[in-house]
């Protein structure tokens, strides 16, 4: 946000979970089990001082699984669609003094619980095997979880370095004994003008950590894990203050708490504007 005081911005996550893991390896999918995910989300970031700001985020999540389930009478197909409003993050960044060169920030927040929650079902609503259980449809987390983070970045000519971590911490279940898994995620990467200062290619290497979810004191067999990413993307300066930015992240290993579906990338296009 440098030189402006605004910032609001719209962006889309999107990923198609179609592929059947186990730990690392990759296994057969029996029943073409499908999770696609399109999650807009919108920000507003306000500075106060060229030291402290706030950003605040909400998030609007469309997810669809389907399956095709063969039976002695015929072929099932199975689909469910669920959308609406998911968690809203606040977020307060503090830039600290620079540390030899490097511009150091630290982020600290919470995640308010606006996404819609439901009581687990833990048999398999499908067959025997299926892969998603309900607990992992949930629009949000229903309850306060901490965000905690920081960032660093220094500029050498064309091409800038930064590193991140950033961490959701629940401390506690929801309402229908749910406890989403802490989460934490790692990146180190560069920024590099190309030809002039309206188009910048980036490369980012990150580490994403997730813990299980937990129902009543009893982990849930199904989405924790651990995941390396690469990222490349670009982003393009439109006009005044309008900032077009897409990346695709590529998983290079996965290690997954148990069989479960994962996608082969993950999408982001975002367009934000400052003033």
């Amino acid at each position: 946000m440098t030189g402006s005081r605004f910032k609001i911005g719209a962006w889309v996550v999107s990923e198609d979970r179609d592929r059947a893991y186990d730990g690392s390896s990759e296994v057969d999918n029996l029943h073409s089990e499908r999770t696609q995910i399109m999650v807009p989300l919108l920000t507003l970031d306000v500075r106060f001082t060229d030291r402290f700001g706030v950003q605040a985020a909400a998030s609007v999540p469309d997810v669809t699984r389907s399956a095709a389930i063969v039976r002695p009478t015929g072929t099932f197909n199975f689909s469910e669609t669920f959308s609406g409003l998911g968690d809203t993050s606040i977020v307060g960044w503090y830039k600290l003094a620079p540390i030899q060169g490097w511009y150091p920030v630290v982020n600290f927040g919470t995640s308010l619980p606006t996404g819609r929650t439901e009581t687990p079902r833990f048999r398999a609503e499908l067959e025997d095997g299926s892969l998603v259980p309900m607990s992992r449809l949930q629009r949000g987390s229903g309850t306060v979880d901490p965000l905690l983070g920081a960032n660093v970045g220094r500029r050498f000519g064309k091409v800038t370095a930064f590193g991140s971590v950033a961490a959701r911490l629940p401390v506690s279940q929801n309402s229908d004994g749910l406890r989403t898994g802490a989460s934490s995620e790692t990146n180190v990467g560069i920024a590099r003008d190309l030809g002039h200062h309206r188009l910048t290619g980036l490369a980012r290497l990150g580490w994403l950590h997730r813990r299980q979810d937990v129902f009543e004191g009893t982990p849930v067999l199904v989405g924790g894990g651990n995941w390396l990413y690469v990222t490349p993307g670009i982003g393009v300066l439109v006009g005044k203050g309008v900032n077009v930015q897409a990346e695709v992240k590529l998983p290079l290993y996965r290690s997954l708490s148990n069989k479960q579906l994962d996608s082969a990338a993950i999408f982001q296009f975002g367009i934000s504007r400052s003033f």
